[in-house]
Protein backbone atom coordinates (compact mmCIF):
# COMPACT_ATOMS: atom_id res chain seq x y z
CA UNK A 1 0.00 0.00 0.00
CA UNK A 2 1.57 3.56 -0.96
CA UNK A 3 2.02 6.14 1.36
CA UNK A 4 -0.25 9.55 1.21
CA UNK A 5 2.14 12.51 1.87
CA UNK A 6 0.56 16.35 1.93
CA UNK A 7 3.62 18.41 1.27
CA UNK A 8 3.01 22.03 1.87
CA UNK A 9 5.32 24.85 0.30
CA UNK A 10 6.79 28.02 1.52
CA UNK A 11 4.73 29.48 4.21
CA UNK A 12 6.54 32.55 4.34
CA UNK A 13 4.69 34.17 7.23
CA UNK A 14 1.33 33.14 5.82
CA UNK A 15 -1.49 31.60 8.56
CA UNK A 16 -3.18 29.02 6.05
CA UNK A 17 -1.11 26.39 6.23
CA UNK A 18 -3.20 25.63 9.89
CA UNK A 19 -6.08 24.58 7.87
CA UNK A 20 -4.33 22.93 5.14
CA UNK A 21 -2.05 20.67 7.86
CA UNK A 22 -5.06 20.48 9.83
CA UNK A 23 -7.20 18.97 7.12
CA UNK A 24 -4.42 16.59 6.35
CA UNK A 25 -4.50 14.95 9.50
CA UNK A 26 -8.30 14.12 9.32
CA UNK A 27 -7.04 12.10 5.99
CA UNK A 28 -4.48 10.47 7.94
CA UNK A 29 -2.12 12.24 5.66
CA UNK A 30 1.74 12.35 6.57
CA UNK A 31 2.70 15.65 6.12
CA UNK A 32 6.26 17.25 5.73
CA UNK A 33 6.62 20.97 5.46
CA UNK A 34 9.36 22.02 2.91
CA UNK A 35 10.97 25.36 4.84
CA UNK A 36 10.63 28.78 4.42
CA UNK A 37 8.07 29.77 7.24
CA UNK A 38 9.22 33.83 7.78
CA UNK A 39 10.04 36.57 5.23
CA UNK A 40 6.75 37.97 3.72
CA UNK A 41 6.67 40.99 1.65
CA UNK A 42 2.93 40.55 2.38
CA UNK A 43 2.18 39.81 6.28
CA UNK A 44 2.98 42.33 9.24
CA UNK A 45 5.90 41.05 11.39
CA UNK A 46 4.22 40.51 14.69
CA UNK A 47 1.44 38.20 12.50
CA UNK A 48 4.73 36.19 11.21
CA UNK A 49 5.74 35.76 15.15
CA UNK A 50 2.80 34.83 15.98
CA UNK A 51 2.28 32.22 13.07
CA UNK A 52 5.68 30.75 13.43
CA UNK A 53 5.41 30.21 17.06
CA UNK A 54 1.46 28.52 16.20
CA UNK A 55 3.50 26.38 13.69
CA UNK A 56 6.17 25.33 16.43
CA UNK A 57 3.17 23.96 18.88
CA UNK A 58 1.27 22.67 16.05
CA UNK A 59 4.54 20.50 15.07
CA UNK A 60 5.43 19.79 18.50
CA UNK A 61 1.38 18.08 19.60
CA UNK A 62 1.79 16.06 16.33
CA UNK A 63 5.10 14.64 16.54
CA UNK A 64 3.59 11.32 16.48
CA UNK A 65 1.39 11.89 13.59
CA UNK A 66 4.18 12.11 11.16
CA UNK A 67 4.95 16.08 10.70
CA UNK A 68 7.72 16.83 9.42
CA UNK A 69 9.04 20.40 9.31
CA UNK A 70 12.12 20.98 6.82
CA UNK A 71 14.42 23.59 7.01
CA UNK A 72 14.46 26.51 4.57
CA UNK A 73 16.73 29.11 3.07
CA UNK A 74 15.27 31.88 5.13
CA UNK A 75 14.83 29.92 8.01
CA UNK A 76 18.60 28.82 8.54
CA UNK A 77 19.97 32.56 7.59
CA UNK A 78 18.34 33.21 10.82
CA UNK A 79 19.28 30.79 12.63
CA UNK A 80 23.41 30.66 11.69
CA UNK A 81 23.51 34.29 11.74
CA UNK A 82 23.49 34.81 7.90
CA UNK A 83 22.82 38.32 6.37
CA UNK A 84 22.90 37.53 2.29
CA UNK A 85 19.28 36.33 2.37
CA UNK A 86 16.55 38.94 0.33
CA UNK A 87 13.63 40.38 2.34
CA UNK A 88 15.67 39.54 5.42
CA UNK A 89 13.71 41.11 8.26
CA UNK A 90 16.77 42.70 10.63
CA UNK A 91 14.56 44.12 13.21
CA UNK A 92 13.23 41.40 14.37
CA UNK A 93 16.43 39.06 13.84
CA UNK A 94 16.94 38.14 17.30
CA UNK A 95 13.12 37.55 17.85
CA UNK A 96 13.03 34.69 14.95
CA UNK A 97 16.38 33.22 16.03
CA UNK A 98 14.95 32.71 19.68
CA UNK A 99 12.19 30.85 18.11
CA UNK A 100 13.76 28.66 15.83
CA UNK A 101 16.77 28.23 18.90
CA UNK A 102 14.20 27.29 21.00
CA UNK A 103 12.57 24.70 19.12
CA UNK A 104 15.30 23.11 16.62
CA UNK A 105 14.25 19.78 17.48
CA UNK A 106 11.53 20.65 15.72
CA UNK A 107 13.51 21.24 12.36
CA UNK A 108 15.91 19.33 10.00
CA UNK A 109 17.55 19.44 6.75
CA UNK A 110 15.48 16.77 4.67
CA UNK A 111 12.67 13.46 4.99
CA UNK A 112 13.31 10.45 2.93
CA UNK A 113 10.78 7.37 2.10
CA UNK A 114 11.28 4.32 0.52
CA UNK A 115 8.84 2.12 -0.79
CA UNK A 116 9.09 -1.37 1.07
CA UNK A 117 7.43 -3.07 -2.84
CA UNK A 118 8.93 -1.00 -5.18
CA UNK A 119 11.82 0.01 -3.34
CA UNK A 120 11.65 3.89 -4.67
CA UNK A 121 13.83 6.23 -2.99
CA UNK A 122 12.20 9.84 -2.67
CA UNK A 123 14.05 12.87 -0.76
CA UNK A 124 12.30 16.02 0.36
CA UNK A 125 14.61 18.77 0.79
CA UNK A 126 13.74 22.51 0.36
CA UNK A 127 15.39 23.38 -2.95
CA UNK A 128 16.48 19.74 -4.01
CA UNK A 129 19.96 18.49 -4.84
CA UNK A 130 21.52 17.99 -8.42
CA UNK A 131 23.52 14.58 -9.01
CA UNK A 132 27.27 16.85 -8.61
CA UNK A 133 25.87 18.12 -5.33
CA UNK A 134 25.75 14.41 -4.28
CA UNK A 135 28.95 13.45 -5.51
CA UNK A 136 31.23 16.37 -4.29
CA UNK A 137 29.55 16.72 -0.67
CA UNK A 138 27.08 13.72 0.30
CA UNK A 139 28.79 10.62 -1.19
CA UNK A 140 31.47 11.31 0.20
CA UNK A 141 30.36 11.50 3.66
CA UNK A 142 27.58 8.92 3.81
CA UNK A 143 28.16 5.83 6.51
CA UNK A 144 27.03 2.74 6.43
CA UNK A 145 23.46 2.14 5.60
CA UNK A 146 22.98 5.82 5.75
CA UNK A 147 20.30 6.74 3.37
CA UNK A 148 21.18 11.01 1.69
CA UNK A 149 18.40 12.24 3.89
CA UNK A 150 20.61 10.85 6.67
CA UNK A 151 23.94 12.79 5.76
CA UNK A 152 21.84 15.94 5.32
CA UNK A 153 20.38 15.78 8.75
CA UNK A 154 23.55 14.84 10.35
CA UNK A 155 25.38 17.63 8.79
CA UNK A 156 23.13 20.66 8.66
CA UNK A 157 24.35 22.91 10.25
CA UNK A 158 27.78 22.21 8.49
CA UNK A 159 27.10 25.69 6.77
CA UNK A 160 30.03 25.52 3.89
CA UNK A 161 28.12 22.41 2.90
CA UNK A 162 24.70 23.58 3.04
CA UNK A 163 24.68 27.32 2.02
CA UNK A 164 26.06 27.11 -1.02
CA UNK A 165 24.70 28.89 -3.77
CA UNK A 166 24.64 28.57 -7.63
CA UNK A 167 24.06 31.07 -10.89
CA UNK A 168 21.02 31.05 -10.90
CA UNK A 169 20.57 32.74 -7.68
CA UNK A 170 23.59 34.71 -7.90
CA UNK A 171 26.25 32.35 -6.65
CA UNK A 172 28.77 30.38 -7.98
CA UNK A 173 30.10 26.34 -7.72
CA UNK A 174 27.52 23.77 -7.04
CA UNK A 175 24.47 24.62 -5.51
CA UNK A 176 22.90 23.45 -2.41
CA UNK A 177 19.67 21.59 -0.56
CA UNK A 178 18.80 25.10 0.51
CA UNK A 179 19.45 27.16 -2.88
CA UNK A 180 18.83 25.11 -5.46
CA UNK A 181 17.21 26.84 -7.97
CA UNK A 182 14.68 24.25 -10.12
CA UNK A 183 16.16 24.95 -13.23
CA UNK A 184 19.72 23.98 -12.00
CA UNK A 185 18.01 20.84 -10.62
CA UNK A 186 16.37 19.49 -14.02
CA UNK A 187 19.44 20.48 -15.70
CA UNK A 188 21.13 17.68 -12.93
CA UNK A 189 19.00 15.97 -11.35
CA UNK A 190 20.35 12.81 -8.78
CA UNK A 191 19.00 9.71 -11.50
CA UNK A 192 17.23 7.41 -9.76
CA UNK A 193 15.09 8.81 -6.99
CA UNK A 194 12.09 11.12 -6.67
CA UNK A 195 12.61 14.47 -5.44
CA UNK A 196 10.06 17.14 -3.56
CA UNK A 197 11.48 20.61 -2.95
CA UNK A 198 9.42 24.45 -3.00
CA UNK A 199 12.47 27.50 -3.25
CA UNK A 200 11.82 28.67 -6.49
CA UNK A 201 8.93 30.63 -7.51
CA UNK A 202 6.81 28.73 -9.96
CA UNK A 203 3.13 26.84 -9.87
CA UNK A 204 2.93 23.05 -8.48
CA UNK A 205 4.11 21.09 -10.91
CA UNK A 206 5.21 17.75 -10.72
CA UNK A 207 7.34 16.86 -13.80
CA UNK A 208 8.26 13.05 -14.86
CA UNK A 209 11.50 12.38 -16.09
CA UNK A 210 11.11 8.33 -17.08
CA UNK A 211 10.74 6.35 -13.16
CA UNK A 212 11.78 9.79 -11.54
CA UNK A 213 9.66 12.92 -10.62
CA UNK A 214 10.01 15.94 -9.42
CA UNK A 215 7.76 17.95 -7.70
CA UNK A 216 8.16 21.76 -7.13
CA UNK A 217 5.76 23.03 -4.54
CA UNK A 218 6.08 27.00 -4.42
CA UNK A 219 3.40 29.81 -5.24
CA UNK A 220 4.72 32.49 -7.95
CA UNK A 221 4.78 34.85 -4.92
CA UNK A 222 4.57 34.51 -1.07
CA UNK A 223 0.72 35.69 -1.27
CA UNK A 224 -0.32 32.08 -1.22
CA UNK A 225 0.64 28.64 0.95
CA UNK A 226 0.50 25.69 -2.20
CA UNK A 227 0.30 21.90 -1.66
CA UNK A 228 0.37 18.57 -2.75
CA UNK A 229 -0.69 15.19 -2.13
CA UNK A 230 1.46 12.74 -3.48
CA UNK A 231 1.27 8.64 -3.17
CA UNK A 232 4.77 7.02 -3.09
Amino acid sequence: MNKKVLFIGDIHGLSEWDQIAKNGLKQFYEIVFLGDYVDSFYVKTGEQLYNLNNLCTFIRKNKNNKVTALLGNHDYAYIHNIDSISGKQYMHAYEYKKIFDDNKDLFQMAWGYTNLITKKYTLATHAGITSKFYKEHIESNMEESEMIHDVLNRLQDYKEMMWRVGRMRGGYGTPGPLWTDYLELIDDPYPGINQVFGHTPNFPRLDHFGDDFIACIDSRGNSKVESMIISL
